[in-house]
């Protein structure tokens, strides 16, 4: 490595990175376990009260995202004006602010692809397309409630969530 050249290795690390990233990967975390807690009992595992204690945690990790990124980043309640989004909204507010946290990106284009939110062609497609899957699914989280809000009970679509991301950026 070159003298004067870890700008190109490392990316420079904000308050806002130092203080959200963590409660982001907590909030990961419970969620996965929460999930995996739902399928043992969808087989019939006995979970006990498992469930309802790991869906307390997630929403309780959840509001203190929300706090801390009201707290630490400039024009969020706006954004989240901007997008319908209230502040009961829980889903769709971690989702903006981990959103937030994980795409750097001012422009639009590098949004996309580093969102993974287009489609690949050709024989070798799956070696092309590269995205990160945290910061995507922070994007589902917020389209899932824009849409929710607006009467549509569906997944969302590659259209809605390029509609979101845009709005954001915006």
């Amino acid at each position: 490595m070159i003298k004067n050249d870890t700008h190109r290795y490392f990316k420079p690390l904000t308050i806002i990175d130092v203080e959200l990233r963590p409660l982001l990967m907590k909030e990961e975390l419970l969620y996965k376990n929460l999930q995996r807690v739902q399928r043992a009992s969808m087989i019939g595992i006995d979970v006990g009260s498992n469930v309802k204690t790991l869906e307390k945690m997630v929403e309780d990790a959840r509001r203190e995202i929300i706090d801390k990124a009201t707290r630490l980043i400039p024009g969020f309640t706006d954004v989240a004006k901007n997008l319908g989004l209230d502040v009961d909204d829980v889903n769709g507010l971690t989702g903006l602010a981990g959103l937030l946290v994980y795409d750097k990106s001012t422009s639009y284009q590098k949004s996309v692809k580093y969102l993974g939110l287009y489609k690949t062609k050709g024989r070798d497609a799956w070696k092309m397309k590269k995205y990160s899957s945290k910061a995507q699914r922070y994007l589902i989280m917020l389209t899932n409630t824009i849409l929710l809000k607006n009467g549509e009970c569906r997944p969302p679509r590659y259209r809605n969530m390029r509609k979101a991301l845009k709005t954001i950026i915006e």
